[in-house]
Parts: structure tokens; C-alpha cells; sequence
């Protein structure tokens, strides 16, 4: 008894002092914690979210998992845009995927068993499917059931490339795979495309629009590697931010100098001095200080410049043609980056409304063997880190408090994002149309306003209804 008392007086001076009011400093929510605050939706019409589908588009392919893991042995559980999806083997092998729903008595297929090579066996009753969602067996009414040939469970079509189950989540008949996956996973094995997997505890939206930020490089990823090997420390500030366009109702993506007076070039340049340099620090009036406050993260990117001149010469590869329609971000919401030599892909899946599984993707065309080694190798061992983890997860803990709930107040940096959520609500397949869709939302006046402030040219598409532009290569 009074060892119980004893504890009981430590742990109320424990919870008291010192530092007692920070138990509940954000109130009884996982908050304190830090975890990622729930995601709302705003419900004003004027505000173009409210018309995004909080848990994504469903009418679309979308990578699901690694072939490798699907067994024949067991099924796999997974859950894509809110659905609910079974994955197991038939009898060619090939990955199938069924709703995770027994249509007897509603009971999960996965938690059941694949006893027969090429199907799948409820865990109640032991209706058991094969590859088409056809009832085969009914394991307790015995070989006589009239269950067989009668009870069909909903199928959904999957289709195996690169090593990567993608499935089709629509409801409706599904689109051609070419029409919603990037074209290197069509290309012969001579293309390599390396991936990997991460969870992010944030909608999928806010991971997407993160893709837009144009110079969270001097901020969010100062530190990163990847910027550490850099002198200039990354895309250059600018308060105007990269114009953006409409590719066949597809994509979202920079205009370039060469296409247009709104390029990018002018943009990136805009603190530049009489010989056309951007300093690395500038000066900020308002603190009296400068950004960075120190210069001692270019040392490692002199000593790094030299090792990427080499490496650039010692390499050969086949270059990715440069596609607008496969460029910026594409419908359904896959982030993309051509670096000449490699194709960078992140793909952003919904799998409810709070959780994003991202599928990240590394392709190259290497011009032999050894370029395939060397490829397999640096990515497993340096640049799935330094692409995937350290940098990506520096913009997943910057991004993953935004609330979507309350009122924005955008810049003319953000014209990423308002063109990218014109893109989901305005031409993303299965989104809901509202009778009449207003020219310009709040959020986009904003944008408008500050370029104007910064005597910008306007911006057609920004300010009146987005237009398609078709754009091809060499356009």
C-alpha cells in the first residue's frame, strides 16, 4: 500500500514539475504528439478543394503493389482510393485482384486462403473464386452446390508491368493502361525502372500540390543532400513563381522560356545583379538579416562539382524524350521529372482520406550491362535514400499539417497550384461537375492580384477558364 501511494505522489510531481503544462499544451488529441491533424474538407463552392474527391479519383489505373509479394500461397489485402482490394494468383500465375467482399455474407475474402492453385476461399462459408471472380466451389453446401456458376464476386482488372501490380479502381469500363501509366512502363526491357514504397500519414492532395513549390529547395530542403551537393542551393527565390499550362487535359507543367514570355527563366532570375548572377544570400529588410544566414553549406558542393562533371562524361545513356503529356503532373496525380538521363516519378495513391501510399520510381535507359549494375547498385545503395527519404521526406514533414478546412490566402508563387487542382476538378475522370463551375475562385484572384502587384503580364488560363494547350515534343 504504500508503495502504490509513493508512485501515485511521484507521478503527480512527475505531471506537475517541471514543465507540467505541456502535457495537454495542444488539448487531448494525438496533436500533441505530433501527428498529423485529421484531413477536413472546406464545404464554401467558392473553394475549388471542396470539388477534390478527399479520398481520390477512382476512374484510373494505379500501381498497387510488387508482383513478388503476392504469393500463390496467401492473399494480399489492400486498400486503394477508400476500395477495399483482394490480390491473388489464378491458375496462369498472372497477379488478380477482386473487391475484398464475399458476395454471401459480406465477409472478408482476405482473411481466407488460396487451398486450390488459382483461387481463393472465403474464411466463413468456403465459396471459393478463381481468377474471374467465378464461384467454383462452396466448400459447407458440399460439390452439389448451386452456389458454383451462380455467385460471382466483383473483379477488377490488374495488369503487371515493370514487376508492379497497377489496378483499375473505376466502377465504369476501364480505360486503355497506356491512357494512365507513364509510357517507360511499356518499353522494352532494355528500360530499367527501379522503385520503391512509402507511406505518408497526409491526404493526397496535399502530397500532390507539394510538387508546385518552386523554392522550398532554400527552406524546407536546405539541408537536404541532394541540395548539399549543389553551390547554388537549389531553384532560385523569386516572388513571381513558374508559369503554368494545360497539356491536352492531361498534365500540368512549366512553361518553358522557349514557348513562352512567361517562362520560367524570367522567373528564377528575378534577384539577378547587372552580370546576370543570383547572389546565394540575400537580404531581408524586414528581419535586417540575410537567407542563408551562413554560406558553409557550398563547401561540400564545390568539392561535389567537380565528381558530377566527371560522372556526367564517364556515362552513356539513351535520353527520355520529352513528352509534355507525360511531364509536370499528370492525371491521376503522378509527379514527374525528366533529368535527361532518368525519369524521377512520384506517385502520390490515396488509400483513405488521412493516408497517402507513395510510389516513387526511378527509370533509366542504361546503354549495357554494366550501366544496368551500376544503375541497380547506386539506387539501392545511395539514391533511393537520397531521392526517396531524405529529400521526399523532408517536404512530407514540412507539408503534412496543412489544413484544408480553412481559408488560403495564395501568392503568385502558388500558380502551380491552382493550375493542378483546375486539372483534378476540370478534367479528372469521375469527378463531379457542379452546374456551373465559377471562372475564378477567391484562392485564384489572389494569385491574380499579386501578379499584378509585382506587374506581371496576366495569365490567361489563370484568370479566365482553363484552356488546353496542345503541346508536344518540339513544340
Amino acid at each position: 500500500m504504500f508503495g502504490l501511494e509513493l508512485r501515485r505522489s511521484f507521478s503527480k510531481l512527475v505531471a506537475g514539475y517541471p514543465g507540467g503544462w505541456k502535457k495537454y499544451a495542444r488539448g487531448d488529441d494525438a496533436m500533441r504528439w505530433g501527428r498529423t491533424p485529421p484531413f477536413v474538407q472546406p464545404e464554401d463552392p467558392d473553394d475549388r478543394r471542396s470539388l477534390i474527391p478527399a479520398e481520390g479519383l477512382t476512374e484510373y489505373w494505379y500501381p498497387a503493389l510488387p508482383a513478388k509479394d503476392v504469393s500463390r500461397k496467401r492473399p494480399v489485402a489492400l486498400k486503394i482510393v477508400g476500395k477495399d482490394f483482394v490480390f491473388f494468383r489464378d491458375r496462369n500465375d498472372e497477379v488478380q485482384a477482386l473487391w475484398d467482399y464475399c458476395p454471401h455474407r459480406g465477409a472478408y475474402l482476405s482473411w481466407g486462403d488460396s487451398f486450390w492453385n488459382g483461387t481463393l476461399t472465403c474464411p466463413y462459408h468456403g465459396a471459393t473464386f478463381d481468377g474471374d471472380g467465378e464461384c467454383v466451389a462452396f466448400i459447407t453446401e458440399g460439390p452439389d452446390s448451386k452456389m458454383v456458376g451462380r455467385l460471382k464476386a466483383r473483379k477488377y482488372p490488374t495488369v503487371t508491368l515493370k514487376g508492379t501490380v497497377f489496378v483499375w479502381t473505376g466502377e465504369g469500363e476501364p480505360s486503355d493502361p497506356k491512357e494512365d501509366i507513364p509510357p517507360e512502363w511499356f518499353e522494352p526491357d532494355t528500360t530499367l525502372i527501379l522503385t520503391t514504397w512509402r507511406y505518408w500519414h497526409c491526404n493526397w492532395m496535399i502530397a500532390l500540390e507539394n510538387n508546385g513549390d518552386a523554392h522550398n529547395m532554400w527552406f524546407v530542403h536546405r539541408n537536404s543532400f541532394r541540395q548539399l551537393r549543389s553551390t547554388r542551393g537549389g531553384r532560385d527565390r523569386s516572388p513571381v513563381g513558374y508559369r503554368m499550362q494545360t497539356v491536352n487535359n492531361h498534365a500540368v507543367d512549366t512553361i518553358s522560356p522557349s514557348r513562352d514570355n512567361m517562362g520560367a527563366r524570367d522567373k528564377v532570375n528575378y534577384y539577378a545583379d547587372d552580370d546576370g548572377k543570383v547572389p546565394y544570400r540575400l537580404y531581408y529588410p524586414g528581419v535586417d538579416g540575410y537567407w542563408p544566414k551562413h554560406q558553409y553549406r557550398r563547401l561540400w558542393g564545390w568539392i561535389h562539382d567537380g565528381f558530377v562533371s566527371w560522372r556526367r562524361k564517364s556515362r552513356q545513356k539513351r535520353p527520355f524524350q520529352n513528352d509534355l503529356n507525360w511531364e509536370g503532373v499528370t492525371l491521376p496525380g503522378i509527379i514527374r521529372s525528366n533529368h535527361i538521363t532518368h525519369m524521377y516519378t512520384r506517385w502520390p495513391v490515396a488509400v483513405d482520406k488521412d493516408i497517402t501510399r507513395v510510389y516513387y520510381a526511378f527509370g533509366t535507359r542504361p546503354s549495357n550491362v554494366w550501366g544496368r549494375i551500376y544503375d541497380r547498385l547506386t539506387f539501392a545503395l545511395y539514391l533511393k535514400w537520397m531521392l526517396f527519404f531524405n529529400f521526399s521526406d523532408q517536404d512530407y514533414d514540412a507539408m503534412r499539417s496543412c489544413r484544408y478546412q480553412y481559408p488560403e490566402y495564395l501568392s503568385s508563387t502558388d500558380n502551380c497550384v491552382v493550375m493542378l487542382r483546375r486539372l483534378i476538378t476540370e478534367h479528372g475522370r469521375g469527378v463531379e461537375k457542379p452546374v456551373q463551375v465559377q471562372e475564378q475562385t477567391t484562392a485564384e484572384k489572389l494569385v491574380y492580384e499579386a501578379d499584378r502587384l509585382l506587374g506581371q503580364q496576366p495569365d490567361e488560363e489563370l484568370i479566365g477558364t482553363s484552356t488546353s494547350r496542345s503541346a508536344g515534343p518540339g513544340s
